[in-house]
């Protein structure tokens, strides 16, 4: 099922479907006053009761994290993080949320994107651009709030980030954990090793390490955002790049920034760069792009092709510039204006970096 058909179909019917039934009544036509200050947005905490000992140590190393973390501080907004086992509708909607569960936990069963299927009986995954995988495998996935964007919410008064992490067992989950905590990775997969792949497709991209390492080209702040999360890139964005620079990349990572404000606004126009800016894989907005070939000779070669591709005008021996893509079709009553930001190509020996930084919307 893909993230529009998601969108469609959750009702109110649907966001209550496998939450305690006293929290049904705020979606049954009695809500209690809504939190429309985004000053007053928080992080809640939600990690699956099944997991124990293990719950306890992971609340427990995410509370410790909070303060150095570069997202759950955003995400926290500087106060306590809300850590709640039955949290109601409106905590769902109205705040960030980071859970942590095994994958047929319902509130994580309502959440997801269903880009990935998990089997916990095998022990495996489907995940699309990455394909069947078996094993200790973890999963994270990550979006804007779909509880915020229920029907039974008439208008978003900002933006909210929903952040799961998940797995093919126990152990799984516990790989998702560390790669959120210890990387910043936000979408993608960790394997253990042992792990196997069970069958072929067309978009077969493999786990990373636990151990992995973002490459260090990816800048640490652009002008005044700072980096905060980390997006491993599918396999069908590799195909992509083949066929617009013509050499495949080696690796292709995705790294979201922050400026201050970039999820506060309310309604539907603002919605648009605030989903752009958000964590989502294929939100492009205030991020950087970054591609590495096998040799400088290569990546020479690919990045005029991909700033053709991508509109963009020389400016420069190693250095092309243009409009970052509209997000609603180019229809102004959807709230493009000419440009909605600014696209950045460059060459920096092996690696090509597009560097995406979006005009805010109000």
């Amino acid at each position: 099922m893909n993230r529009r058909r998601f969108l469609e179909i959750t009702t109110v019917a649907a966001a209550v479907a496998n939450l305690p039934s006293a929290s049904a009544a705020w979606w049954q036509g009695q809500p209690q006053a809504a939190n429309t200050n985004p000053e007053n947005r928080g992080l809640l905490l939600y990690v699956d009761p099944r997991l124990g000992a293990e719950a306890q140590a992971y609340r427990r190393n995410i509370e410790a994290a909070s303060q150095q973390h570069p997202l759950l501080g955003i995400l926290a907004g500087g106060r306590q993080i809300l850590q709640i086992q039955s949290p109601t509708p409106q905590q769902l909607a109205y705040n960030h949320v980071l859970l942590v569960a095994l994958p047929d936990d319902p509130l994580l069963v309502q959440a997801w994107q269903r880009e990935a299927a998990i089997q916990p009986a095998s022990r495996s995954i489907y995940a699309f651009g990455f394909g069947h995988l078996q094993g200790p495998i973890g999963y994270l996935e990550s979006d804007r709030n779909p509880f915020l964007h229920a029907a039974a919410i008439i208008k978003s008064p900002y933006e909210c980030e929903w952040v799961s992490l998940t797995g093919t067992d126990r152990a799984g989950v516990g790989l998702a954990v560390d790669a959120f905590l210890k990387q910043g990775l936000v979408n993608g997969l960790v394997a253990a090793p042992g792990w196997k792949r069970t069958e072929p497709t067309l978009l077969d991209r493999d786990p990373l390490a636990p151990g992995f390492v973002a490459p260090a080209i990816l800048p640490e702040t652009i002008g005044s955002l700072r980096r905060i999360a980390l997006t491993q890139v599918a396999e069908d964005e590799y195909r992509g790049a083949l066929a617009d620079g013509g050499v495949m990349p080696l690796s292709i990572w995705q790294a979201k920034y922050y400026e201050k404000g970039q999820w506060d606004s309310a309604g539907q126009i603002a919605s648009l760069y605030q989903y752009a800016t958000g964590l989502h894989r294929r939100a492009y907005g205030n991020a950087v792009w970054a591609a590495r070939f096998s040799s400088a000779a290569e990546a020479a070669q690919a990045a005029p092709r991909i700033a053709a591709a991508a509109k963009l005008k020389p400016a420069g021996s190693s250095h092309w510039t243009g409009d970052l893509p509209r997000y609603a079709w180019g229809m102004p009553v959807m709230g493009d204006g000419d440009s909605t930001g600014t696209l950045e190509l460059r060459l920096d020996g092996d690696s090509v970096l597009l560097i995406a930084l979006a005009r805010r919307m109000t």
